[in-house]
């Protein structure tokens, strides 16, 4: 028997906010000043790297950058903070689904492998912070080093007060649906087909934005 969804976890760059493509834009903006032209191709590549310090040492080697790394990734991280405090938004449809999910009594957390402090900016910024019962960042890990392995949506779950199986997660990323699957809990990959690949098998539905999960959809996931 389907257990009834009490709590939405969501991913959060890319998913809630449309940092991918601020973390774009700070490449372009950062290999322009050394005279250098970002290739869209080279986005996926980036994106292997789980530690900031492997993207900007993959940036100084993929373009033979002549700046020392710790400069280099200074000098990225200055780009995007300004890009994220000053151009940061709303996915299509993610505004509307937290306030759906509030008004129907549904709990909310965030699991992200950023930083905290990026979290509680952007959730202020954005005006929603009360709208998140939790958020669980790298910082709250102890067993591992985030995504695809479960614990951080396990952590989620258990500071909300539900079972794994009482949780839906929504996702952009292939390894992030693999994290939520691993943790026993229902999944909707919201995949931007700029960055990532259109399908996932383990994904119990794939969506192009958050407007498609409409209260006749979003219903039939809750009630089971």
């Amino acid at each position: 028997m389907n257990s009834q969804i009490k709590a939405v976890i969501f991913d959060f760059d890319g998913l809630l906010v449309n940092t991918e493509e601020l973390r774009l834009i700070s490449f372009q903006r950062l290999l322009k000043k050394y005279k250098k032209k970002f290739k869209r191709q080279d986005y996926l590549l980036s994106m292997l790297s789980r530690h900031p310090l492997s993207t900007s040492a993959f940036l100084k080697e993929k373009y033979q950058l002549d700046v020392g790394l710790e400069k280099l990734h200074k000098e990225r991280l200055e780009i995007f903070d300004e890009l994220f405090h000053k151009k940061l938004v709303f996915k299509k449809g993610a505004f509307e689904l937290i306030i759906k999910l509030r008004d129907k009594s549904i709990k909310c957390a965030i699991a992200t492998g950023r930083r905290r402090y990026y979290i509680d900016d952007a959730l202020s910024m954005l005006g929603v912070a009360k709208h998140f019962q939790v958020v669980v960042s790298p910082e709250d890990l102890i067993k591992s080093e985030g995504k695809p392995d479960p614990e951080i949506y396990l952590i989620a779950a258990e500071k909300l007060g539900v079972e794994p199986c009482e949780c839906l997660v929504l996702e952009d990323a292939p390894h992030g649906i693999e994290a939520a699957k691993a943790a026993g809990m229902k999944a909707i990959y919201v995949p931007d087909a700029r960055f990532v690949d259109t399908f996932h098998e383990k994904a119990d539905l794939i969506l192009k934005n958050m407007h498609e999960l409409t209260d006749e959809v979003l219903g039939r996931l809750i009630h089971g």
